[in-house]
This record gives C-alpha cells, structure tokens and sequence, in this order.
C-alpha cells in the first residue's frame, strides 16, 4: 500500500478537526483567523458605504454575492457563478457538501481548486491556528481555504453558498454586495429554530447595510422584511418586482430548477446595478442574461440532514 499523500494528509488532518463536536456556529473563529491570514475579506471600515470608491477597497474590489435558504441554493450559486463565467467574470464559487472529493467545494471558472493549492493554504491555516490558538472547525478551515485562494488567484466575482443557517455562519464573515435568500423551511430546527420565522431571521443574518437583498417565493414575507428593515438593507427585491408580477404566480406550475433559474436570473440582474459591479462594467465586463442556458445545473432539492451535519463532521 502506498503511502498517502501531502494532500491526503493535510484533508484527513481537516477532517479530524473537532470530530466529536463538528456543529458550532458563530463567527469569532473565522473573523480571528481571517486577521491572523491577513484577509482582505474582514473589514468593517466600508460597511455603511454604498460608493464607487468603497466599492473598489471592500473585498479588493471583487463581487460578492451571498446566498442562504432551506432549498435552492446550490443549485442557485452554480447557476450564478456559471452566469458570470460565461459573461467573462473570472469566478470563485465556494459550495458545500461535495459529492465525490473534498476539492469540489472551492472552484474558479468550474476548476477545482488543486491539491497543490490545498496543500499550500491549509498548511498556511494550520500553522496560524496553532500560532493564534484558534479551535477552527472543519467548515471555519474550508471557508477561509476558499477566500485565500479566491483572493491571491484575482478573481473578479465570488458566489458564496452558506454552510447552515446564515446569521452565524462562518460565511458571514464577508461584507456582501448581494445578499439571496432561495427558500424558507423546516430544516435543523435543534439549531436554527423550530418554525419558519425562526429559520428566516438565522438565514437574514446575510443581509448587509446599505446593500440589497433578493428573497424566493416560498419565505415568510413579513419576517423577511423586518430584518430586512433591521439590518438596514437598501432595497428587499422579490422576484415578481424584478421579473415582472406575473412570475410569482407561475411558481406553482414550474419545477424546482425553473424556480432556481428564476432566483438566479433575478440576483444577476440586481448584481448589476451594485456598485462593485458597476466598476468592473467600466472595465468591460458585463452580466449577460445567460439564464436561459442555466436550466438543470445542480439542482439541490433537499437540504442536507442533521445527521448529514454530524457523522461528516463538516462544521
């Protein structure tokens, strides 16, 4: 038998972190470890500002995009960064869980990231764990795995798929331009809260001041916008007030991935109007309307279990 790898060493070491308490939301890990990397992802300095010349300091000046929800959202965030590869926008997309290797959840332009990128920045994050004392969990390590290898490969745009619920989620470290929320339903209730309402205040912990929000259909309306109202976003979009009135309608006569390319379709047209994507427009990149050509990729139906959550320890 061969010995393993330097990259097989290095993802069964991440795999044995914090094996027999692998759920543990909040953000002070990921926020430690992102100043112990030096991250040009933590910053609170441009929170409350909305104008060209934040837009190019916050987050290096790449284009982050946000999403959470019960159902949709893989299915969502491949659609979308497949949009914006297609429209020329070099593009991180950070996803959870994966299906056949671990390398499946940081992607650039459809490429997973390599075992020579792994091998580099866990090694990196290891050693700062150790040096910083801080307990990171598997989900806390891969989140900033894929922003360090996002920002130092200069990618323009970023979709980022949350790992559970939002508010807390080591994802939120990022400040968004848009901020999506898919669907609402009954999902890790233990964690996130035994009714719907309760579940759309965790996931609307995405939203951001003074940046807009996208939500699906099948949320609790009123709840979305009071912590829409909360968190002091720009302007809360449905995806009636931004393809037309008539869409929400159809939703009860279209499947899951027509619902998906809808909430897709609709977050892309609002990237445009940000202003981190205003920017790169004067550049020469454009969102084009590639939904159309997005039907079927990755449809996720059906949120991971919490047991999912547990034996995979993937928190």
């Amino acid at each position: 038998m061969s010995s393993p790898t330097s990259y097989e060493r290095l993802v069964r070491r991440l795999y044995r972190t914090n094996l027999y308490n692998p759920v543990k939301l909040g953000l002070n890990n990921i926020e430690n470890l992102a100043q112990a990397l030096n991250s040009p992802f933590y910053t609170k300095e441009n929170e409350n500002s909305t104008n060209a010349t934040s837009a190019k300091t916050h987050n290096n000046g790449i284009g982050i995009i946000h999403i959470a929800g019960t159902n949709g959202k893989g299915s969502v965030s491949y659609k979308i960064a497949e949009s914006l590869r297609l429209s020329g926008y070099k593009t991180g997309l950070f996803v959870s869980p994966h299906i056949s290797s671990f390398r499946e959840r940081v992607q650039i332009n459809g490429a997973c990231i390599p075992e020579s990128e792994v091998n580099t920045i866990l090694t990196k994050i290891f050693n700062a764990c150790e040096s910083e004392n801080i307990p990171a969990t598997f989900f806390e390590i891969t989140t900033a795995l894929a922003l360090e290898y996002f920002s130092h490969s200069h990618v323009d745009a970023i979709v980022l798929e949350t790992g559970l619920g939002g508010r807390l989620d080591s994802t939120n470290l990022v400040l968004s331009d848009l901020s999506v929320i898919t669907s609402i339903g009954l999902e890790h209730t233990r964690i996130l809260g035994d009714t719907k309402e309760l579940i759309a205040s965790e996931k609307a912990g995405i939203f951001k001041p003074n940046r807009p929000a996208l939500v699906g259909v099948d949320v609790p309306f009123p709840t979305i916008k009071s912590e829409a109202e909360k968190h002091g976003v720009s302007t809360l979009h449905t995806i009636s007030s931004v393809l037309g009135s008539s869409i929400s309608d159809q939703f009860l006569e279209k499947d899951f991935d027509e619902q998906n390319s809808y909430v897709a379709k609709s977050a892309l047209k609002i990237a445009r109007t940000t202003p981190a994507f205003k920017l790169m427009e004067e550049r020469g990149l454009t969102i084009k309307d590639e939904g159309e050509k997005l039907r079927g990729a990755n449809d996720d139906n059906e949120e991971p279990s919490d047991e999912y959550y547990r034996t995979n320890n993937l928190y």
